[in-house]
């Protein structure tokens, strides 16, 4: 029985520091590196410093509610339940505050509370801690600056930045197998995100050739299974990693997950409103879908009201 524990503890330990090596883009994945104990030696693949911090001009960090939307789907929620989680993550401030009333949701769906509950438990559960309290911390802060894990080549092969081990001199026992686990961490990182990055470039030539504006998503499931890997390790090596292209960088979401990422539909939705603010959702909605971004009629109308506002204001 304490030994099985032990085993138990010990899967564990190593399961939650992989997910960790995994999660974290390559600054932050150095800097852990260099603050283990083992007073690791690390040869890194270095570039220029012009190439390695990339000015964001129009890529932000994710908000609080597209981080929440992102994760939704390993909630495993019914269709009216997720629209309603996806309704109040996109009504939170930054701290996490719903800025709607369960009476408004509850009118909008036409639902009772027990409804509103549930999307609001499921929130929680995939939301960082504090969400619906107002006590989340790490929000609505730009990124001035950030470093790509992930290099598509203009022949449209993909590198992934590189970090090799040396082991310490004169590890006892122990040290040798944190040694050996790092290496393989590591290793099994590379090779994920290079298939992730292979995977995306064959479902977006298009887009990355600039000839549509919007990149074609690929479903956090759908990767899992052909990686054959968990929905919650595919969330987590997407997370925080940028693709550096020949001309542009953007973070590795926006080529994953199943929703549309908000400022690209709000951007194309004023520029159609613009030319035409007559033209029906139907319209727009084809129009969208011929720059490469599918949406519903339903999602066309909700965004609109928010650009047709916005516009008068200007």
């Amino acid at each position: 029985m304490s030994q099985n524990l032990r085993l138990e503890r010990s899967f564990l330990y190593h399961r939650n520091a992989f997910f960790r090596i995994l999660e974290l883009p390559f600054s932050a994945l150095l800097e852990y590196i260099r603050e283990s104990p083992l007073g690791l030696s690390l040869d890194i693949e270095l570039f220029e410093e012009s190439d390695l911090l990339i000015d964001l001009i129009t890529n932000g960090e994710k908000t609080l509610s597209e981080e929440i939307v992102e994760s939704l789907p390993l909630a495993r929620l019914d269709d009216q339940i997720e629209m309603i989680a996806e309704y109040i993550a996109y009504n939170l401030d930054q701290y996490g505050r719903m800025n709607v009333t369960m009476e408004e949701i509850c009118e909008k769906f036409k639902v009772d509370v027990s409804a509103v509950q549930k999307a609001m438990v499921a929130i929680k559960e995939v939301g960082p801690e504090g969400v619906l309290e107002g006590k989340v911390i790490g929000y609505g802060m730009k990124s001035s600056y950030v470093e790509p894990d992930i290099i598509v080549n203009d022949d449209m092969s993909v590198t992934v930045r590189e970090i090799q081990l040396k082991p310490p001199r004169n590890a006892d026992k122990i040290q040798m197998e944190i040694f050996l686990f790092l290496s393989e961490a590591v290793s099994r990182r590379k090779q994920l995100l290079l298939n992730l990055g292979q995977m995306f470039v064959r479902e977006n030539t298009l887009f990355l050739a600039k000839k549509i504006s919007y990149p074609q998503k690929i479903r956090m499931t759908q990767a899992a299974s052909s990686l054959n890997v968990s929905v919650s390790t595919i969330s987590r090596a997407v997370s925080g990693k940028y693709v550096k292209t020949s001309t542009e960088i953007f973070p590795l979401r926006i080529f994953f997950g199943r929703n549309v990422e908000k400022e690209y539909l709000l951007t194309e939705l004023a520029r159609i409103l613009n030319e035409s603010d007559r033209i029906t959702d139907a319209e727009v909605s084809q129009r969208l879908r011929m720059q490469g971004i599918l949406v519903s009629r339903r999602t066309v109308n909700k965004y609109r009201q928010i650009v047709k506002r916005f516009l008068k204001r200007e």
